[in-house]
């Protein structure tokens, strides 16, 4: 008699607009047992897909293919190793940019000697 309960509210639901959507709700949150049913689907839901994601990444792993959590992992260690690159890069312009100011100071600053003058 459940399957019939939930048969027939289910079928409701296809044909009603969106406030009927909300009563349909509202009357499944009335009913104790349907509520405890559909809690309990769901938890048995969230455990099956936890031991399937599991299963998949032993699979890809068993394959030598990435997971989404490997490619993931990857990424975020190729963006730690891009920041520390972007890093040096600026230390390294800097230290440059110091290097290379009083040298290019120094031309300016020395007089000619006269073409006269040779020792």
């Amino acid at each position: 008699m459940a399957r019939r309960e939930a048969e027939n509210l289910i079928a409701k639901l296809r044909q009603m607009s969106e406030e009927g959507a909300a009563s349909f709700f509202s009357e499944v949150m009335a009913n104790e047992g349907l509520r405890r049913r559909l809690g309990r689907a769901g938890e048995r839901f969230l455990a099956n897909k936890q031991s399937f994601d599991r299963n998949i990444e032993t699979i890809l792993d068993f394959v030598n293919i990435p997971s989404k959590r490997d490619v993931r992992e990857l990424k975020a260690r190729l963006d730690h190793l891009n920041s520390q690159l972007v890093d040096l890069s600026m230390k390294l312009d800097r230290m440059l940019a110091q290097r290379e100011g009083p040298a290019t100071a120094k031309p300016r600053g020395q007089r000619k000697r006269p073409s006269g003058d040779r020792d």
